[in-house]
Formats: C-alpha cells, sequence, structure tokens
C-alpha cells in the first residue's frame, strides 16, 4: 500500500502539472487574442471581427467545421441573452430566418425603426425544442414572437433537439453541459479555431479571417462573408415540393404549448425556400389562431438554388414582411401605447 508521503507527493505532482496547464492554456488563449486587435472582449476568449466585438465567430473551423452560438446562447456566455431579453421583437426559426431577415430593410420600415428587433435564429438546427428551452432557462419574455413556422426535415414546433450540418445529423451537446462547463466549451473552440488561424497565417504567409461571424447586439449573421449572398446573378427560387400538403394534431399539439410556454403576442411566418409548405403553414396559424405573415416567392433570389435566400431576395422578404407585421393585430396589440407615447 503506497504511504501517505508518497500519496502527497503524487497529489502536489498531480496538482502542480495541472496548474501548468491551466496556465499554458490562459496564456496561449490570450497570446492569440492579439489577433483580433479587440479591445473589450463580448468574453473572455471571443473572436472578434476585424476589431469589433460586438461580433464573434460563431461557425468556423477550418477543418471540422463547428458552430459556437448553441452554447453561447444555451448556457449564457457573453451579452447575447441579454441582448435577448432587452428586445422588443425576436425572430425564431433556422438558419432561412438568418439569410432571409435583412437588417438594413428593418431599419428603414416605419414603426421598426424605433424598436429592438433580434434575431435568434440558430444555423443547423430545425427544430424549436432548443430555442425554447434557451427561452425558458433565461426567461426570455419578448412583447411580440415572428416565428418561422418551417418543415423541412422536421417542423419548428418539434422536440427534436438535432444539429444539422450538411448531410451530418448529431444532437445538441450543449444541453448537455452546465454553464461552468458551457464555457469553458467555447473558450476551447476559440483556442482551437485560434490555433488553426495561427497555422494558416504561417503557411500562407499573411492573415486571412474565416468563419461566419454573428452579432451579440441583434443576433443576425455576417451572411455577407459568403460573396454568393451579395452576387448579381443568383438563380431565381423554384418551388419544387407538391404543395398538398398538411399540419398534423402533434405538431398542433406542441405548437400549442411552445406558445403558452413562451408568452407574448405571436405572428407566424414562412421564409420561402424550394421546399417550404404554404398550406400546413396556413392550418397551422388558423388552428392556433394566431396571424400567418407568407410572402409570395416570385422574384426572390437564392445563394443556393433554392435553401437560403440572398441579399437582393433577403430585401424583398423583408420589405414585404415589414410591411405586413405592422398591420398584424398582434403588433398593435403588443406597441400601440409605446409607440404612441414615442410620438
Amino acid at each position: 500500500m503506497p504511504t501517505t508521503r508518497a500519496i502527497s507527493r503524487y497529489l502536489l505532482v498531480f496538482i502542480g502539472i495541472s496548474l501548468s496547464v491551466a496556465l499554458l492554456f490562459l496564456f496561449a488563449t490570450l497570446s492569440l487574442s492579439s489577433f483580433d486587435n479587440s479591445a473589450t472582449p463580448d468574453y473572455f476568449s471571443q473572436i472578434a471581427r476585424d476589431g469589433s466585438s460586438i461580433w464573434y465567430r460563431n461557425f468556423g473551423g477550418r477543418h471540422i467545421p463547428q458552430i459556437q452560438d448553441q452554447d453561447v446562447f444555451y448556457n449564457n456566455v457573453g451579452s447575447s441573452i441579454a441582448a435577448a431579453k432587452s428586445a422588443d421583437i425576436i425572430f425564431l426559426g433556422p438558419s432561412f430566418v438568418s439569410y432571409a431577415v435583412d437588417r438594413d430593410t428593418l431599419r428603414a420600415s416605419p414603426s421598426l425603426d424605433r424598436l429592438k428587433l433580434y434575431n435568434m435564429a440558430f444555423v443547423g438546427i430545425r427544430g424549436g425544442e432548443f430555442s425554447r428551452r434557451v427561452i425558458e432557462r433565461w426567461t426570455i419574455q419578448a412583447p411580440l414572437w415572428v416565428i418561422n413556422v418551417d418543415d423541412q426535415f422536421v417542423h419548428f414546433f418539434s422536440s427534436d433537439l438535432n444539429v444539422t450540418l450538411g448531410p451530418q445529423k448529431t444532437p445538441i451537446d450543449a444541453i448537455t453541459r452546465n454553464r461552468f462547463s458551457g464555457y469553458l466549451a467555447v473558450v476551447r473552440r476559440n483556442l482551437r479555431w485560434r490555433i488553426e488561424d495561427v497555422t494558416a497565417t504561417f503557411r500562407d504567409g499573411r492573415f486571412s479571417q474565416t468563419g461566419i461571424f454573428r452579432n451579440v447586439v441583434n443576433g443576425d449573421m455576417a451572411v455577407e462573408a459568403n460573396p454568393v449572398y451579395l452576387a448579381s446573378d443568383n438563380r431565381p427560387l423554384i418551388s419544387a415540393r407538391d404543395q398538398g400538403c398538411h399540419t398534423t394534431p402533434e405538431v398542433i399539439d406542441y405548437a400549442r404549448t411552445f406558445l403558452k410556454q413562451i408568452g407574448g403576442h405571436v405572428v407566424l411566418t414562412l421564409v420561402p425556400h424550394s421546399q417550404a409548405c404554404l398550406g400546413q403553414a396556413a392550418e397551422l396559424a388558423k388552428a392556433l389562431n394566431v396571424e400567418l405573415i407568407a410572402p409570395p416567392f416570385d422574384g426572390l433570389t437564392t445563394v443556393d438554388g433554392g435553401g437560403h435566400l440572398d441579399k437582393r431576395g433577403a430585401e424583398k422578404f423583408t420589405s414585404y414582411m415589414a410591411a405586413e407585421l405592422i398591420k398584424t393585430e398582434a403588433f398593435k396589440q403588443a406597441f400601440s401605447a409605446k409607440l404612441s407615447s414615442a410620438e
């Protein structure tokens, strides 16, 4: 049996090695942070965009693509949750919403320009259960929710808790972590991305910033980093789905529970894409007794032939959606007093 002295020496060595590794990890993270030139980061290890700490690298990895915001939101890392909690209107949905909601068009919209609008869509997450858990966990209480009720692969109003990147579908790991381990996951991810950046810099002889960034203040994704998003020759959107599609009792039941739990007023919408089904969205809105904004497909262009809108398509979608949103009873009930007092 080992003696007490031997056990003590073992513990001291173990503690010493652990502290050394932790200090090395901290030093490496701080050293690599110098690439950003960001004075005040939103959270420790954040990879800022061109020195602006209101943006963090959300989708990155030069070798293995990963998403950061699942831990950022579920485990409340940085100021994103605080920003969402202060919003007047929150948009929910998958990446279709990130591409379709154009911030410049929102700012130019009457009435909406006086409200705080937050885009809480999640890339790769089709079901709304993750959003519901984030909302419940951090008590986010928006006066008005605009929810994209898409049903591709899985319906937004479902308990699905998977993230889909290309053909790969995996469980959302963030929900298995507590706040501390979630924070560490964010730091580790950023450190790995920084090391990849440094390696690429030495290899190529210059530093290049990769990935897609997310805005802390309003939740927008910097989709303009995708050059196809700004291209002028993108293909028009064509519906490739049989529109004889319907909602189900299971979706309606889940949706009723979802809306009851998040509170506030609700407007449904449907971002057009090649596989979008307007019929199920209309049936769902009627069953829930809420309003639906469904912009026409005509004249919209996409970055990928039918999945995500490009800049021109987003401007058209947002212009239509914004004009219709302020006409809804949900909008009037949520903001008539606030907007009247501001005049």
